[in-house]
């Protein structure tokens, strides 16, 4: 994060590439930038991740239903992807079983085919392969199931992240390798030299006028926000189309499955619920977005209705909207195919350059970011042949995965080692790697009683993840909506006063603090009527 005083220095700055658009595409192109050894400069409108990338299913997985569309070489790469995902980053790839239920022995066989064709295109390893239950054995993975209606099922490798911190350890990454990361930082347009785009003109938080930065290539990711910046420079080559997607928070006392399952909603749509804590969480939707709210847009009630109805099929449940403790949307920019569902779109990227050599890439899915983040560098080489004498980096970092020991040994070094309760722990390791140590170090009080996250939490996320509003430490930092609900109401004031010592927020600008970030979560659990 850069102070109003550094942030004016930017105009002196020659950069090699701005990229626009904080977040995991983004995020990974600035870290990318970074290794191939140029300047770069990371700018986002609001906070990082604070679109898409915190509002997804937080799987990172290969998109095994996409088989069914015939778009093999996308599920290649991202069953590919999750084994790079896993070696960088070990503490925010959690290998999960995924259990994919099927009615009857026809679905069954489908599903046991498309299992293997996963693996055999993903290279799984061996240890990481599928096996098969029914009877007893689908009763022990998962007790709480309706084995009438579903008594055969599936067990396959995936992994889980932390989806809004993993765009915060690319950045982190970028910045660490040389390059400036601004948040709340809007791009006001695009500055030209000879016909060619040479940089662009932003207003940083705090600033009274906009700043000039120069670079020699331009990328635009900005996910939803896309046609907003190609706007700025001319027609759009492309047309995308939003797909939003709806998650609900239920606690684990009224959804009491052990298992990460793929549900099979009666349109055929896959739905996830995934066990995280005290919580599960169910989602999502895939439905065209037409809104004007592109960073929350509504969850309306018959989205919820249809989430609860599939896990209600499932589990001989009758959820209802009244025991949803949270929820969220997020929009998926995907590229428009003419006649085709949102359901039926490749989630394949694309990258394209404009005649003035502005760089955009759009579509992609969250698991196969790093590969895209290099198909974008490919293209900011092509068109700047000079950098490719540029040295590389050898700083292959990711904060938090600085040893060697995965996330298991690093619980069980902090058990020996610190008085802590281990679930608190195992939490922290989780989401910090070998930096939670750091972060007990910044303060173990609990941020309310009874709470499974500490002080110094909120202390690291506003010294070293670029944390500005109490929102961006509540949702992007903490996840509290998500892991821990509750705590988002009693933990707010203690919150509030850490972060106003630390940005030196005067009473009122606290205050202001507060009573915003109620109001988004009061958002989270009222739901508009259908219109």
């Amino acid at each position: 994060m850069q102070d109003s005083s550094s942030v004016e220095t930017l105009a002196e700055t020659q950069f090699d590439v701005v990229i626009i658009g904080g977040g995991i595409t983004g995020a990974g192109i600035f870290r990318q930038a970074g290794l191939q050894g140029l300047k770069a400069l990371l700018v986002e409108a609001k906070d990082f991740a604070s679109g898409t990338s915190s509002r997804s299913t937080k799987l990172i997985h290969g998109g095994i239903r996409y088989l069914q569309n015939g778009e093999w070489a996308l599920v290649r790469e991202g069953a590919r992807e999750r084994q790079r995902v896993l070696k960088l980053a070990p503490h925010l790839a959690e290998p999960i079983d995924l259990l994919l239920l099927a009615p009857n022995w026809y679905t069954f066989l489908k599903y046991w085919i498309g299992v293997r064709l996963y693996e055999f295109l993903g290279q799984v390893r061996r240890d990481d392969r599928h096996r098969l239950v029914w009877g007893k054995a689908l009763e022990a993975v998962e007790p709480s199931l309706d084995r009438n209606r579903y008594p055969y099922g599936i067990l396959y490798r995936e992994y889980l992240t932390d989806d809004a911190r993993l765009v915060l350890a690319n950045v982190r990454a970028g910045c660490a390798l040389g390059g400036v990361a601004l948040n709340y930082s809007p791009v006001e347009g695009l500055l030209e030299d000879a016909g060619r785009v040479a940089g662009v003109r932003i207003r940083h938080r705090g600033s009274e006028n906009s700043i000039a930065v120069k670079a020699a290539c331009v990328v635009n990711a900005a996910g939803p926000w896309v046609p907003d910046v190609l706007a700025m420079d001319e027609p759009a080559l492309k047309s995308l189309v939003l797909s939003k997607g709806v998650h609900v928070v239920l606690a684990r006392s009224d959804l009491m499955i052990n298992q990460c399952c793929l549900l099979v909603a009666d349109d055929g749509r896959p739905v996830f619920a995934i066990p995280a804590d005290e919580i599960v969480y169910v989602g999502t939707t895939d439905t065209i977005y037409e809104g004007s709210d592109l960073t929350w847009p509504p969850v309306l009630n018959h989205e919820v209705q249809y989430l609860l109805a599939v896990v209600n099929a499932h589990f001989k449940l009758d959820l209802q909207s009244a025991q949803v403790l949270s929820s969220w949307a997020g929009l998926r920019p995907l590229i428009a195919q003419s006649g085709k569902k949102t359901t039926e779109i490749s989630r394949k990227d694309e990258v394209w350059v404009s005649p003035k050599g502005l760089v955009t890439i759009a579509g992609g899915k969250l698991t196969g970011y790093l590969k895209m983040a290099e198909v974008v560098l490919e293209q900011v080489v092509q068109q700047n042949p000079v950098f490719r004498d540029r040295i590389p980096s050898a700083l292959n970092w990711f904060p938090g995965a600085s040893q060697p020991l995965p996330p298991e040994g690093l619980l069980t070094s902090l058990l020996d080692s610190e008085n802590v309760d281990a679930q608190i722990l195992a939490r922290l390791v989780r989401r910090y790697g070998d930096e939670a140590q750091a972060v007990l170090a910044r303060g173990r009080e609990l941020i309310a009683p009874g709470a499974k996250m500490i002080l110094g939490q909120v202390h690291w996320a506003v010294a070293q993840e670029y944390a500005q509003t109490l929102e961006d430490v509540v949702y992007r930092r903490l996840r509290t909506p998500l892991y821990e609900p509750s705590l988002s109401g009693r933990g707010l004031e203690r919150i509030s006063e850490l972060m106003a010592e630390m940005l030196g927020w005067d009473e009122s600008e606290r205050l202001h603090q507060l009573d915003q970030t109620r109001r988004l979560l009061a958002a989270d659990q009222h739901f508009l009527d259908n219109t």
